[in-house]
């Protein structure tokens, strides 16, 4: 039966790769001697292993696949088996218990790098930053794990405990967290309103780009502008992305017209994506970003930033300039795979490169790491003016209003 399996997946393996790469540098001969070695070693691992009886061909092929994908060097590539597809929707819908924070594979350490922690979470209090990468959790190496499983131990029942260890740039020694896990309820805007001698400003945080995100953001806007604001001070720190469309619209309620971002795949084909119309009246926007503001956030960044609508405030941004797709696969898992870049309007590719604030902040604001920081379950907040983020940016927008 084992033979079978591997014959076929070997076939389907070949003919797939032929029908992709008559046309490529790389021919059909070149993927099949390429292949034999793995080939050789699994038949092998069938045959002579002593313990053949108690494979799990299931199992092996989901490693290959994770070793293969991991091969390529690209953090944003990866790979997930059948079972763990449907977490990743979790992160996206609803909720789910864990440290609240979005990572991404780091293949250069084999750990577990940090996106960004999402406001006001475990992670976030604990002091979890931008670019940290997890290399043990409960005392087990992660460049033991597949990177789906090191993800899973992160998350857990809410209410109990996980011991990780960071490797921080610039610090010598591993830094140990022993953090409770929560529910991580996903609340992806929030808003506020700060009175200035120029009169009353609207604040929004945008946590995350999921589903919900547009529809939510249209609901705050909306409140926003019938308390009558002069200036919109949007925070986007520590914001890891999430889904294009959902930056689209967002950006869309901000740029009367125009291109709000390009992609190019790996055949030098183009999608250009325009903004949806703006309903909402123009005012003087201030955008807060920092090292954590990723993906789906540098799309509304260098939208506003390009057509001149906003003003930029903060640190350099992560450098997520990549799309990944989703391909299913016949065992049930979906491999998701680099297949573009987007570029700002103005034609910029910040991949690893980031997007430069117009308005540099280099200080910290501990404070906000408080245990007692406001609800982040709540939509309506209070703003922070001792941040030196928030009060630079304020300073900013107040010299835009006339």
């Amino acid at each position: 039966m084992r033979k079978n399996v591997f014959v076929v997946v070997a076939v389907g393996i070949v003919v797939l790769l032929t029908t992709w790469l008559l046309s490529g540098a790389v021919t059909p001969k070149d993927v099949d001697k390429a292949l034999t070695p793995f080939y050789q070693t699994l038949s092998y691992i069938l045959n002579a292993y002593y313990e053949r009886d108690s494979i799990n061909l299931n199992k092996l092929i989901d490693s290959a696949i994770d070793g293969l994908v991991k091969g390529l060097g690209d953090d944003f590539s990866y790979y997930e088996a059948a079972e763990e597809v449907e977490e990743k929707q979790i992160e996206m819908e609803g909720q789910y218990g864990g440290l609240g924070i979005e990572v991404t594979y780091d293949s250069e350490y084999k750990a577990v790098k940090v996106i960004a922690p999402m406001y006001g979470t475990p992670a976030w209090r604990a002091g979890l930053k931008p670019g940290d990468r997890i290399v043990s959790i409960d005392d087990q190496p992660v460049s033991e794990m597949q990177y789906m499983e090191a993800v899973r131990k992160l998350r857990g029942q809410p209410g109990t405990k996980v011991k990780i260890k960071v490797l921080r740039e610039g610090v010598q020694e591993l830094l140990t967290f022993e953090i409770v896990r929560e529910v991580i309820q996903i609340i992806p805007v929030k808003y506020a309103y700060v009175e200035t001698q120029k009169g009353r400003i609207g604040y929004i945080m945008i946590t995350r780009f999921g589903a919900k995100t547009s529809q939510e953001m249209a609901s705050a806007l909306d409140e926003i502008f019938q308390k009558g604001v002069q200036g919109i001070l949007l925070d986007l720190r520590n914001n890891p992305g999430g889904y294009l469309n959902s930056a689209i619209d967002v950006a869309s309620y901000f740029v009367d017209k125009g291109v709000i971002v390009k992609t190019r795949n790996a055949y030098g084909v183009e999608e250009v994506y325009e903004s949806k119309g703006n309903k909402y009246p123009n005012v003087p926007v201030v955008i807060l970003v920092n090292k954590g503001s990723a993906s789906a956030s540098e799309i509304v960044v260098g939208a506003l930033k390009d057509h001149n609508v906003a003003k930029i405030v903060g640190q350099r941004t992560f450098g997520k300039g990549s799309v990944q797709t989703g391909f299913p696969l016949a065992n049930g898992g979906t491999l998701y795979l680099t297949t573009a870049r987007y570029m700002t309007p103005s034609g910029k590719d910040i991949h690893r490169i980031g997007i430069v604030p117009d308005v540099v902040v280099e200080e910290e604001s501990e404070k906000p790491r408080e245990t007692l920081v406001y609800d982040y379950t709540k939509k309506v907040v209070e703003v922070n003016l001792e941040d030196p983020f928030i009060a630079k940016g304020l300073e900013t927008l107040l010299e835009l209003i006339k």
